[in-house]
C-alpha cells in the first residue's frame, strides 16, 4: 500500500526540529546550563543502568567520509 500524501499528522523536518527547540529560543544562558545541567543528570542516571558504563562513555561515533574530506580540505588551504 503506497499513500499518495501523507497523514495530517505528519511535519517537516523543518518544522519538527523549531518545535523541539522552541523552549530554548530566547532562553537566558542561566536557562541553558540548567538544561545542560538536567540533560547530564539524565545521562548519568541512564549510565547507572548500562551493563558496561566505560563502554558508553567511551563510544564515539565515527565522522561521515564528507566530514573527514571537508576537514582535510580545510587543512590543506589553513596550511597553503
Amino acid at each position: 500500500m503506497r499513500l499518495e500524501r501523507l497523514p495530517g499528522w505528519v511535519i517537516d523536518n523543518d518544522t519538527s526540529v523549531r518545535q523541539e527547540v522552541s523552549p530554548y529560543v530566547g532562553a537566558t544562558m542561566a536557562q541553558r546550563w540548567e538544561a545542560t545541567r538536567r540533560c547530564c543528570r539524565a545521562a548519568a542516571s541512564m549510565l547507572r543502568f548500562h551493563r558496561d558504563p566505560a563502554r558508553a562513555l567511551d563510544h564515539r561515533d565515527p565522522l561521515p567520509e564528507s566530514s573527514v574530506r571537508a576537514l582535510e580540505r580545510l587543512r590543506a588551504e589553513y596550511r597553503s
